[in-house]
């Protein structure tokens, strides 16, 4: 073979390389696009789930969002505490006091509604935060008053026989119930002289009672 034509090989050769490894992407896998991960729906935007279905009003997230002059009569959300995957927020109109406490929890689905529970005015004011209850939990009576004391009953119901009447302060244990009679949700209690049936509104968790002694979050200014 000659010279020349060996030099023409030389030439021919790594351009038809070329070609094919250009055909064939470089010569290099591509790594496949990765796939964002879709976020999952925090507490907040539950609630607002929740709003939409059963609330014909606008919802502006947290009260700390809320704008004067703007969001006057809307719906808005704020922390008040937390117990283990539970999350407990007030739920009212902006710039006002709030109306319904909202329970979330945290699954492996991300966040959903675990009860949304209107205010009873007719209780007053009772401290702690309303945390679901069950049998064996410890409970303390609170949001009576010096003047006043919870009824113990012989059955679930307030036409049932008082046993006694506890004052605030007073620790029980639940051992039985829920049972729902005359607008209250009652539990069965036993503490040191007593044993009877309670309602539930003035029985707290101790941890709720301890968060409700820290200062209460910023409420949205007044428009």
């Amino acid at each position: 073979m000659s010279h020349r034509h060996r030099l023409r090989l030389y030439l021919i050769v790594p351009l038809a390389l070329t070609l094919v490894l250009a055909a064939c992407g470089g010569g290099k896998s591509k790594a496949p696009a990765a796939t964002a991960t879709p976020s999952l729906p925090g507490p907040i935007d539950v609630i607002a789930d929740w709003v939409k279905t059963n609330r014909n009003v606008d919802f502006v997230g947290d009260c700390t969002n809320a704008k004067p002059g703007i969001d006057v009569g809307k719906l808005c959300a704020t922390q008040i505490g937390t117990r283990g995957t539970r999350r407990a927020f007030t739920l009212g109109p902006t710039f006002s006091d709030f109306t319904a406490l909202a329970l979330v929890e945290q699954n492996a689905l991300g966040w959903a509604i675990l009860s949304v529970k209107n205010r009873d005015l007719s209780a007053g004011q009772v401290p702690g935060i309303d945390w679901p209850l069950s049998i064996g939990d410890q409970v303390i009576v609170i949001g009576l008053g010096d003047t006043d004391c919870l009824s113990v009953r012989e059955q679930p119901t307030k036409s049932a026989k008082q046993t006694i009447c506890i004052p605030d302060g007073t620790k029980a244990i639940i051992q039985e119930g829920p049972i729902d009679a005359d607008t209250y949700t009652w539990w069965r209690i036993t503490g040191e002289g007593f044993n009877g049936w309670s309602a539930a509104t003035w029985l707290r968790l101790p941890d709720a009672i301890a968060q409700a002694l820290q200062p209460p979050a910023a409420a949205t200014p007044a428009p």
